[in-house]
């Protein structure tokens, strides 16, 4: 019998994805182990991946469908063989009763169509009837996107329109789902620093003279990679009782993109080079503007970064990124008037606050570390 290809768990905070395109075709003979399709998760795109050897019987999802977790996405077999009769899971049987229409005093027909859980809560959130769309997807699934063309067509003038609340989109609902997880499980405590930035802005200085200028937040990386490097157990994780050392200095970069929170993972920032690792970065915020990162890049990280430098902010408290152990806020490079061998002086300060997770990290092993980072970055110690 057919081998069924099921969507696989991703190991993230949704279990609902996009199959983006097919990379195969029905006939196609593929290897275990063979690229599939691309699918889309709230925040990057990996690949599905075959896990079986033969020939792809039946494709059972078009480009663009929604699928879950455990989900029945093609069959691959031997040609011949006998393909159960299947559909992904969240689809519900052609049949199902969704309306009654009926003519007064005769019994009401029943109209039935295939639409999933999701779909149909839209539809009923928006006042689309399902019973009068025909459905563009696979067998003739009504899709999101039928019930969001039918409810453009149909929406009322501006004027009389009343205002629905509005929705999160999927990738802020992962992004609220992480930090009401980590807020709620993860005891977070934090410990705050002044770092004077001369040496620092010296750098950049430098660095731009020659066309590659270096950002603050390569700067950061790098200092606290260096730290790591004599506090490794700053970089472990803890699942359940049992603690976990890190398998590399792997630290991650806040971005935000329209309000979607991304945090793609920069490996062993320790063995990089400051003008590699502003490569690097550059990369990865180009990839998370386009919505190209691979899944891959988006895990494994210990610890991360987030800066909000652009804005006049004088410290921030962050919010620890579940299964990382701490985060690094930094707040804007300002002058301001600092004691300096007993006279005042103006000097560019940023000021950095660690949060960490208490259950595994305390107090005095935070104040090292951030102690460790602030010396680094003032003494000029970038490489």
């Amino acid at each position: 019998m057919a081998v069924p290809i099921k969507m696989p768990d991703l190991g993230t905070t949704v279990e609902e994805f996009t199959l983006m395109a097919w990379r195969v075709s029905e006939g196609d003979v593929v290897s275990l182990g063979d690229e599939l399709a691309d699918i889309e998760t709230d925040k990057a795109v990996t690949s599905l991946e075959s896990t079986a050897s033969g020939t792809v019987l039946r494709l059972c999802c078009q480009d663009g469908d929604m699928v879950h977790t455990g989900d029945v996405l093609a069959f691959i077999g031997q040609p011949g063989e006998v393909i159960p009769d299947a559909q992904p899971a969240a689809v519900v049987a052609v049949g199902e009763v969704v309306a009654e229409v009926g003519l007064p005093g005769r019994p009401a027909p029943q109209q039935a169509v295939a639409v999933s859980p999701v779909v149909r809560n839209l539809a009923a959130k928006l006042g689309v009837d399902l019973t009068t769309l025909t459905g563009t997807g696979h067998g003739g699934v009504i899709t999101r996107e039928d019930v969001m063309r039918a409810n453009r067509g149909s929406a009322p003038s501006a004027s009389t329109a009343p205002h629905p609340a509005a929705t999160l989109s999927r990738g802020q609902a992962a992004v609220a789902r992480s930090v009401t997880k980590s807020w709620t499980e993860i005891p977070h405590f934090s410990v705050t620093a002044s770092v004077e930035m001369s040496a620092a802005q010296r750098l950049r200085a430098e660095s731009a003279a020659r066309g590659e200028k270096v950002s603050y937040d390569a700067i950061v990386l790098k200092a606290m990679a260096r730290a790591l490097e004599t506090m490794p157990q700053l970089a472990a994780k803890l699942e359940g009782d049992r603690v976990i050392p890190a398998q590399g200095i792997h630290l991650a970069l806040a971005i935000d993109l329209n309000q979607e929170l991304s945090l793609p993972v920069l490996r062993d920032v320790n063995t990089k080079s400051l003008a590699a690792l502003q490569a690097e970065i550059q990369d990865v915020v180009a990839q998370a503007t386009a919505g190209a990162l691979r899944a891959e890049r988006l895990t494994g990280g210990c610890m991360a970064v987030s800066n909000l430098g652009k804005y006049p902010i004088d410290a921030f408290a962050p919010i620890i990124f579940p299964e990382h152990s701490a985060i690094l806020a930094m707040a804007a490079v300002q002058d301001r008037p600092v004691v300096v061998e007993g006279r005042i002086e103006v000097r560019p300060m940023m000021t950095v606050q660690l949060a960490a997770d208490h259950r595994l990290i305390n107090g005095r092993s935070a104040a090292e570390f951030i102690t460790t980072v602030k010396t680094l970055i003032e003494s000029g110690q970038f490489e």
